[in-house]
């Protein structure tokens, strides 16, 4: 006999639970290319890494130019005090650095004023002379190709730089940012 149009299913057979109905659905969302979250961006990490690693670059070209501007404008006020105030001596050895011309040596000792203001005393003085005279010396050991005697960033400057045969093109110093002494 056939089965009666009224009679439950297979009473083995369970309906599925409003959970399992939707299991599927809720796995596609918790992907994370579903429609809920949209398309991930790509990472910019490459590219900052690119971006940092190309300006460490041109700081370590450029360091040269921008240090000595800045030494030089240190170095005319340190000439004057140790000229009129410290010894001769140190005045002597800053001289010697080369950071100053001998034009800009005599045009320094034709000033006349009150220069006991830039350093609080001669030592002060005399260890920022030795930063300026340890700076030229360093500047000339890379161009000369000296890597033992160069300090760690020297070492890398002369690794890219000089082992490259970029040393023709790596600029001591840019007449536009040293500030005149005059």
């Amino acid at each position: 006999m056939e089965k009666s149009l009224f009679q439950k299913g297979d009473p083995e057979k369970a309906p599925p639970t409003p959970h399992e109905l939707i299991s599927k659905e809720i796995d596609h969302l918790k992907k994370g290319s579903s429609v809920r979250y949209g398309k991930k961006k790509p990472s910019n990490t490459l590219a900052w890494i690119f971006i940092l690693l190309f300006c460490g670059l041109a700081g370590l070209y450029v360091m040269d130019p921008v240090c000595h501007a800045w030494y030089k404008g240190t170095a005319a006020r340190v000439y004057l005090y140790l000229h009129n105030y410290g010894s001769q001596p140190e005045a002597d050895s800053l001289v010697a650095s080369q950071i100053l011309s001998p034009d800009e040596v005599q045009a320094l000792n034709g000033r006349s004023g009150s220069f006991e203001g830039y350093f609080s005393s001669p030592d002060a003085a005399k260890a920022e002379s030795q930063k300026i005279i340890d700076y030229m010396n360093s500047a000339r050991l890379l161009h000369a190709g000296k890597y033992e005697q160069l300090d760690p960033v020297g070492k890398v400057r002369y690794v890219l730089f000089v082992k490259t045969d970029l040393l023709n093109y790596l600029p001591i110093k840019w007449s536009f940012l040293d500030p005149t002494v005059q």
